[in-house]
Parts: C-alpha cells; structure tokens; sequence
C-alpha cells in the first residue's frame, strides 16, 4: 500500500507534466502543501519527491525547495578532450571585432541587475584607487564561499573584468610570447590575447578533463610564459573542476612557476548551492591572478574584482594606470548584490537563471528534436549545444544578424575540427521561442536546397545552355550573399567566417575509453 502511496505522487506529477500545468524551470509545491492537497502524510510526499529525484524529474536546492528539471529524450552531446595542441594565428585585431560582435550574448540579459536603488545612482564619478573597503569586504566574503581567504586590502574592484585581464596580460607577458589557453572559454579570452600580438596556444578538455600529459610537453617544449585557466564554469560546457584536477594544476604551477590568470564570471551561477573549489582557493605560492566578476547588458551594470597574487606590485600601477575604477553607486549596487537576504542577489539570479536554463534547454528541444543535443552542464551562462550537421554560411550570417545576444558560433569558443557544429546558447533569454523558430527554419531551408542538387544535376545533363545559365545564377546569389555579410559586419570589422573553411567538414572524432584510461585526468 505504501508502495502505491508513493508512485501516487509521482502519478500527479506526471499528469500534471503532461497537461503543462508543471513545466521546466517550475518551482514544486512544498512538501507540506502538497501533502495537504494530495491528503497524503509528509512522509508518503517526501519519498515521492525522493523517487522523482532519483528519475531526474526534480532537482532539491537547498533553502530554495524542490525544482522540475527538463528530462533530454536526446543522447547528450559528448565533449571530447582535444588529442593536439593548435596554435591560433595571429591576425591582428579582427579576432577581437568578431568577438565583440557577440558580447551581448556572453553576458547577463537582466537590464535591472545590478542597478542601484538609492538616489546615488545620479554620481558617475569614479572612486580613486582599489574602491571603497566596504564593497572589497562584501566581496572578500562572497569569496569564501569559492574557498577563497582573501584580506580586503589585496582587492582590487573596477567596471570591466576583460579590462583588468587586459592590463594582466600586457604587464606579465610581451608582444611575440607564448600563452597556453585552456578551451572551450570564454572567447574573449582567446581574441583579446591574438589582438595583443600573443601567440595563443589552445588545449581541450573533456567530459573527463585535459590531457595533463599533452599540457606537460607544452609547457616543456614551448616557451610557454603565461598559462589562462577557466574556472569553475568553462564557457559555455558548465564543467565542474574536480578537486584532483585542480591539485594537478597546482602541483604544475609551482613547479614551472608560471604566472597564470584564472578566469572565473560565472561560479555564481552553480546549478547547486555550497562551496565551490577554485583554482585560487588552493594557490597557497600566488602564483595566480584571480579574475571574476558579474556582467549584465545594461548600461553601468557590471562590477568585476581582482586577486593579483604575488604579482600585486607589477599590476598595482597598470590597475591605477587604467582608471577603471566604480562609481558610489555601482560600488552600493554589488555590495547590495552579494548580500545574500537581499532581494537583488546574487543567489536569487542564479536560481532564476537555473530555472530558465531548463525552460530553453527544453524549449530547443520540443522545436529541433534530433538535430540538437546538448552537453552536460552543472551551471554557466551558456548551453553548449551540438547541430546534427553545420548551417550553411547564408544560413548562418542570416541567423547571427538577428540574433547576436542570443548564441555564439562553436569556432569562437573552440578550435576543434568539428566546432562549427557546435553553438553557444545564452541561458539568460527571456524568450528563447523567436532563436528557436529561426533554427527550425533554417535547418528546413538547408534540407530542402540539399534536395534539390540531384535535380539541377540532372537537369545540366540534358542541357548546356540551361547549366551556363545555373551557373550563373549560383554566382550571383553568392555575391549577393557576400554583400549582406559585408553590410552586417562592416561596421564591427568583423573577419571572414571560419565557416567557410570548415562547413563541408563533416568528419567527427571518435570516442576511444581507452585514451581516458591512459592519458586523461579523471578529476
């Protein structure tokens, strides 16, 4: 009888599934309230939101109650770590312009995060200097909660992390050196250092981690003179750093005694509360700068911080050189954000964006079916998403032209053979049904034109002339084509697509187990 009691919860879930009474993302009734709405006694509820748990239907968050998760009816995209190092050329600054094109979508949607609520928002004037020790000491104490002990007074706080990652590089490294940088990242990263003159040096990681072995014979080999670690988040996969793999890390930092810069915006965005380990929580040499932060599309609503390590009397003047610091107001609006009672906080964004993750992850896939699949994910500001086959280029410039806050191609984030089947998803989208509507449609458009080759093929048989006149025409659309993408990126001097070289790369690596066993970490 017992037994029935049970599943007589899980039969009201599910009905209530099936008539989208309850959807992803959704907040479940408490167990008290449900337990007199159903006149079940407490117990017989809580063993039925334990066995729905276990099924992957709900998800508990501490303080915060029971969730409904989106359940993939789709094999999840496996993210292989990379069996090569690649070597990103140099290209100037056009990296950087078409990463910039995209920031809206590396970033929070929220236009009301981190705005100030007092009357100190009309004083725009900058503090001189690391910022007021109220505001480094809230988040001194948001830091604890990543296992990091920083004092205050070695906080430095301004308005752009990249701005702060910027000053790091240009004072730790020269134009010409060699940076190892861990991918998929936050593209950013990877552009801002090739626009600096840096030869970037890229390395994958896995479901499973980095080939540590493949990162010791480049950091042997190579003059490697600065090493860009993501944190806890690796944008966008959502990979959780396991704490054997950051002890690895560590023990290879203070051996080659490397400066290195951890690049860590979205630990606050944890599908699940309590301490998370970071490479710096662990840092006992400081050979590690600590960079993090929180960003939002709105105009003056970002705030990002600063661990210069060891390394604090090199960057003091290079921070103090480029005057970012925040006004009183931005200054108010993060202290207030990282109180955790308070209503602007930070854990209450991450619970909102948890929940819409779900709600868009599902949504992608009621609409796309099989041509999608997603990558494990335990947080971030991104889904990772994997096409069944790349977009065409039209298809693609047509897409990005409406939707660059939305997704960011696969080839910024990774280097991979197979990136252009991959997109960046921002999770924080109020709507996520017009992005999905376009793929849909896109993908439909791209069915049908590979259809209709074997019939123009047939027909140039049969006559000449009407091929010349085929011909012709394909020239035509693809100069117009080509004249859109000049029109839409022009502006953001924007560089040819890397699409174009790899749209009719259809090859995808193979997953061996036994290169895990051998050479992977399995943190």
């Amino acid at each position: 009888m017992a037994d029935f009691l049970y599943k007589g919860v899980v039969d009201w879930f599910l009905d209530q599934m099936s008539q989208e009474a309850i959807v992803p993302g959704d907040k479940m009734p408490s167990l008290r309230a449900l337990s007199k709405q159903l006149s079940l006694s407490l117990n017989t509820v809580i063993h039925g939101y334990e066995l729905l748990s276990e099924d992957g239907w709900i998800e508990s968050r501490p303080k915060s109650g029971y969730f409904v998760c989106h359940r993939s009816e789709t094999k999840p995209a496996l993210l292989l770590a990379g069996d090569s190092l690649r070597e990103l050329t140099n290209d100037g600054t056009k990296p950087a312009w078409s990463c910039l094109a995209h920031r809206g979508a590396l970033v929070d949607q929220s236009e009301a995060f981190l705005s100030s609520v007092s009357r100190q928002e009309e004083d725009h004037l900058p503090v001189l200097g690391k910022g007021h020790l109220a505001a480094r000491e809230a988040v001194s104490e948001h830091l604890k909660g990543l296992g990091i002990k920083a004092h205050a007074s070695h906080l430095w706080l301004g308005y752009s992390p990249l701005a702060m990652f910027t000053q790091t590089v240009q004072t730790l490294t020269q134009r010409g050196d060699s940076v190892m940088v861990l991918t998929p990242c936050d593209p950013r990263v990877t552009t801002t250092l090739q626009s600096l003159g840096r030869q970037v040096i890229t390395l994958t990681a896995g479901e499973r981690g980095v080939d540590l072995d493949l990162a010791i014979r480049c950091l042997r080999d190579k003059s490697i003179r600065l090493i860009v670690l993501p944190g806890q988040f690796s944008f966008p996969a959502g990979q959780l750093v396991s704490n054997l793999s950051l002890r690895r890390w560590l023990a290879i930092i203070e051996e080659t005694k490397l400066p290195v810069i951890e690049w860590d915006l979205c630990s606050h965005l944890a599908y699940r509360t309590g301490s998370m380990m970071t490479y710096k929580s662990l840092d006992s040499s400081d050979y590690i700068v600590y960079i993090g932060g929180v960003e939002s599309k709105g105009v003056d609503r970002s705030a990002s911080w600063c661990l210069p390590g060891k390394h604090q009397a090199l960057l003091e003047g290079a921070f103090l050189g480029a005057d970012m610091a925040l006004s009183n107001a931005q200054q108010a609006a993060l202290s207030d954000a990282l109180q955790p009672n308070s209503k602007r906080s930070l854990t209450r964004r991450a619970r909102d964006v948890w929940a819409n993750s779900e709600r868009v992850k599902a949504h992608l896939e009621a609409r796309l079916g099989e041509k999608v699949s997603f990558a494990a994910s335990k947080g971030g500001m991104s889904l990772w998403m994997r096409l069944s086959k790349p977009l065409e280029v039209s298809s693609m410039t047509a897409l990005l032209a409406s939707f660059r806050h939305a997704i960011v191609p696969g080839a910024l984030v990774s280097h991979e053979a197979d990136a252009s089947n991959w997109l960046a998803v921002n999770v924080t989208l109020d709507d996520v049904e017009p992005l999905a509507k376009a793929l849909a449609d896109h993908f439909t458009d791209d069915e049908v034109e590979f259809e209709a080759e074997p019939v123009k093929e047939a027909m140039s048989e049969e006559s000449p002339e009407d091929y010349e006149q085929t011909e012709t025409e394909s020239v035509a659309e693809n100069q117009k084509t080509e004249e859109l993408v000049d029109v839409i990126e022009s502006d953001l001097a924007q560089p040819e697509k890397e699409e174009k070289k790899s749209r009719h790369t259809t090859s995808e690596p193979l997953y061996n187990p036994m290169l895990d066993l051998i050479n992977h970490d399995f943190g």
